[in-house]
């Protein structure tokens, strides 16, 4: 057997010696048997019980095997499923592999053939869960990122709101001050400059309250791999259309980090790059690391970024694309000077664009 694992193999044939011999050798080896003679049978338990391989004649009384076959699959399509048969006949093979056999056995067989096949049923049928598996934790993680990015966007796009409001809000608030510090203002104009005052300082208060509050949702650093981060961001974004090539830091990237926020900046960064190439070029990914810092560099050979506009692609709303409220620089931006870092771009028309992201290798207190 593979391991310790009781793997449960379901065996069908209509003849009971072969049906009895098969039981026997693969029980030897540890499996658990499920054995009928009848493929109705065999339909009726697949539908209550999950099984990690089939064996089964390729002839059997009322149903063919290609016919039992699609049944099966019709129930689990990833159950792999072996025919028995007594001669290669080039028709039904065929049929066979269209309808998703997994492996043959020809009549007369030997125990080590059958081992043979089984096991490579179970593997596929790890490989198949495994892969299930690793899709829906990449579904969960992508829902969890993207969830987080849109809360960061939300908060960025209300302290940005709430900037707007209040800088002009202190604006007049000076203004009023010094018209009520004048002593040639009538008793009623008094009043009003000292309601406008009260209600500036109380927006300025509200404002400051709610900064205090986003900034309260407080993140937890801890010290992480860059390169690790950027590899599984690689692997859950990956588009064939798109070449990605990476040259990693042979040393581990240490950086003190909340890697859900780190993971965000890297997922803007290569969304942002793939933009650029629309569809048809490639991005390069580099880490390296000097005495005291440690980069990430991201490069696309899209069209670049026309100069008139670069110095304002990290601003708020500012955007050339259609269908964007121009918050994805920003919030990239806002994350690595949270870590301390910096960030900075350089782009030639046509030539394309190359985001440099720094973070020092040890805070200081």
């Amino acid at each position: 057997m593979i391991d310790d694992t009781n793997y449960k193999i379901l065996v069908v044939d209509d003849d009971p010696s072969v049906l009895g011999f098969i039981s026997l050798v693969l029980k030897r080896k540890g499996y658990e048997i499920n054995a009928f003679e009848k493929a109705e049978d065999a339909l009726d338990i697949l539908q209550k019980e999950n099984f990690d391989a089939v064996l089964t004649d390729i002839k059997m009384p009322g149903i063919s095997g290609i016919e039992f076959l699609e049944k099966i699959h019709e129930i689990n399509r990833d159950i792999p499923v072996i025919l028995m048969t007594a001669y290669a006949d080039l028709d039904i093979t065929v049929e066979a592999i269209k309808k998703g056999v997994f492996d043959f056995i020809i009549k007369p067989y030997q125990s080590e053939q059958i081992f043979h096949a089984i096991e490579k049923a179970i593997k596929y049928k790890r490989f198949i869960e495994m892969e299930k598996d690793y899709r829906r934790l990449l579904e969960e993680f992508n829902r969890e990122i993207e969830a987080l990015i849109a809360e960061r966007t939300m908060n960025l796009m209300a302290m940005t709101v709430a900037d707007k409001v209040r800088n002009p809000a202190i604006v007049i608030g000076r203004i009023a001050k010094k018209l009520y510090e004048k002593s040639d203002i009538s008793p009623d104009i008094l009043e009003n400059l000292r309601c406008i005052i009260e209600e500036t300082e109380k927006l300025d208060s509200i404002v400051k309250e709610f900064y205090e509050m986003l900034k309260s949702k407080k993140s937890k650093f801890v010290y992480e791999d860059l390169n690790e981060i950027v590899k599984t961001v690689v692997k859950s974004i990956g588009d064939k259309n798109i070449r990605i090539e990476t040259k990693f830091a042979e040393q581990p990237l240490r950086i003190n980090m909340e890697k859900n926020l780190i993971r965000i900046a890297i997922i803007l960064l290569i969304k942002n790059a793939m933009e650029a190439i629309q569809n048809r070029g490639e991005v390069s990914i580099k880490t390296y690391q000097t005495e005291d810092k440690v980069f990430l560099e991201i490069t696309d050979n899209g069209e670049g970024i026309p100069p008139e506009i670069l110095d304002n692609i990290f601003q708020p709303f500012f955007s050339t694309k259609k269908k964007s409220f121009g918050m994805g620089l920003p919030l990239v931006k806002q994350i690595v000077e949270e870590h301390m870092g910096e960030i900075s771009v350089r782009s030639e028309l046509q030539n394309g664009s190359t985001f440099l992201l720094s973070f020092p290798l040890r805070w200081k207190e």
